[in-house]
């Protein structure tokens, strides 16, 4: 049986354009390394000339990359790449963060949590706390305030303007006396966070409570995520920031690394 003859409605939805894009990404996606067109269409039934045509269209809008003949061949491109990344559960990164999130507790002593950014909130995502009495003020699922949270700043500062002003609009509570709320202000620091590539929350949200968070870059990805360690002003900044500076940055290189396995990306699960 041809793969044109499996649609449920055969010789209708199999012989749309739209039908037939969604089968050459469900083939080409299958082989992360890359794929040569002339084996695509082969595999799906096509033309070989109408299987490039519609490959190079997909490549014209960065759904795939495709490399130039005599030795073609094709993958999935960045833009795709992307919406799968953003769309993947918040299951499949508790996953894989899981892991590194323990490691860093365990180094540092201090709560830690992976944040997610949604288009315009910040949310935690993932959280490991050690086991002693001070627990961590920040839950699994709870939206990180972003004119406060380190975590958010982490992320917004790798933003465009307009998203940084939509996630920065309306009510700005102040939490203690340490709150900014001055939007240039927050800019400002936003700034200094891209250029460190570090973000500090001392007693802004919490009275005598401190996170230290940095962006997680994912090669050819916006910045979607941060990691954080939290905990008092006391122990997180005055005793041990050199340590949780240091720690962070590795956990984040960690985990960039296994979010860059392009087959991930194919499977969010």
């Amino acid at each position: 049986m041809s793969v044109q003859q499996q649609s449920g409605e055969p010789g209708k939805a199999a012989d749309t354009p739209l039908e037939r894009y969604v089968r050459l990404l469900e083939a080409i996606s299958g082989f992360p390394e890359g794929i040569s067109p002339t084996v695509v269409a082969e595999m799906l039934g096509l033309p070989k000339a109408t299987a490039y045509r519609l490959i190079r269209s997909l490549a014209e809008v960065g759904l795939v990359e495709m490399t130039a003949p005599p030795s073609a061949s094709c993958r999935l491109g960045e833009r795709l790449e992307r919406l799968l990344f953003a769309g993947s559960s918040d299951g499949w990164l508790r996953m894989v963060a899981r892991p590194i999130l323990l490691d860093l507790t365990e180094r540092t002593g201090e709560a830690c949590f992976v944040a997610r950014f949604g288009g315009v909130t910040v949310r935690s995502v993932e959280m490991v706390a050690p086991d002693n009495h001070l627990r961590a003020y920040i839950l699994p699922g709870q939206e990180i305030t972003p004119h406060t949270g380190a975590s958010a700043k982490a992320i917004l500062a790798f933003q465009d303007i307009p998203v940084v002003e939509a996630a920065l609009a309306g009510d700005l509570p102040r939490f203690t006396a340490l709150t900014k709320t001055d939007r240039n202000a927050l800019l400002a620091e936003l700034a200094d966070v891209r250029k460190s590539g570090i973000a500090f929350c001392i007693g802004e949200d919490v009275d005598g409570f401190a996170g230290v968070a940095v962006p997680i870059f994912v090669s050819g990805l916006d910045v979607q995520l941060s990691i954080c360690v939290t905990g008092t002003i006391k122990s997180l900044i005055e005793q041990k920031i050199s340590l949780v500076e240091v720690e962070l940055r590795n956990s984040a290189q960690r985990l960039a690394t296994v979010l860059e396995h392009r087959a991930n990306f194919s499977q969010p699960g």
